[in-house]
């Protein structure tokens, strides 16, 4: 088994666009958020390659419930610790 630790957890926001057009407004027609940080994106690629991974670090609040939630839906384990105030 191997346990990645994440220090500095945070959640990835892409904005693409079909089309990028100089000197004028960009509209975004939709966003993605994806749960990031050095340490979980190593996490999502020894998972997709089939190893047994479980991630770790500190996670607290919304973006804690959000990077767990993520987690859980890539069936990706994890075991944080609770950062509260």
């Amino acid at each position: 088994m191997i346990l990645t630790l994440t220090l500095n957890s945070s959640v990835d926001i892409s904005y693409p666009l079909e089309h990028f057009n100089l000197d004028t407004v960009n509209r975004v027609t939709n966003t993605s958020k994806t749960a990031g940080g050095k340490g979980l994106n190593v996490t999502r690629v020894l998972s997709e390659f089939g190893e047994d991974v479980v991630a770790s670090g500190f996670l607290g609040g919304q973006l804690g419930e959000f990077i767990e939630h993520q987690l859980d839906e890539n069936q990706i384990q994890h075991s944080f610790f609770p950062n509260k105030r």
